[in-house]
């Protein structure tokens, strides 16, 4: 029989084989960065935003606290006492302001002149569907 040829394995360069290693591991390491560089911009963005309502949170407790700080002197007190819950001093004379509008009162029943009309339901419906505009008139 003759002799058979045999195939044998494709055989790498070894310099070639280090080289494709190399370049995986290059890759590898910059999609690796390029991970971490968007984690990083993505947490500054969160930072910064946190940062801006802490700002906006602060300024509202400074002005809570000054309301506080106002609402606790004797003229805001006075002054609530007053508007609000009506209270005068001694010596001073109350004065209500009455409206000329008269409180509003029971709806009054229908009048009998707005009584049904006496074409049945069904010939009403009949006649808005199917009845020429100048039937109606």
């Amino acid at each position: 029989m003759g002799r058979m040829l045999r195939r044998s394995p494709i055989a790498f360069p070894l310099r070639h084989v280090v080289i494709v290693t190399l370049l995986t591991m290059c890759v590898l390491v910059v999609v690796s960065f390029a991970r971490l560089a968007i984690t990083e911009y993505q947490l500054n963005l969160q930072k910064q935003a946190l940062e801006q309502k802490i700002s906006e949170l602060k300024q509202e407790n400074q002005r809570l606290r000054a309301n506080i700080d106002y609402l606790q002197t004797d003229a805001a007190i006075e002054k609530l006492a007053r508007e609000e819950l009506g209270w005068t001093k001694p010596g001073d004379t109350a004065v209500i302001v009455l409206t000329d509008q008269p409180a509003p009162g029971p709806v009054p029943p229908p009048s009998p002149s707005s009584t049904p009309p006496s074409v049945p339901a069904w010939q009403q419906w009949w006649n808005l569907f199917f009845a020429s505009p100048q039937a109606e008139r």
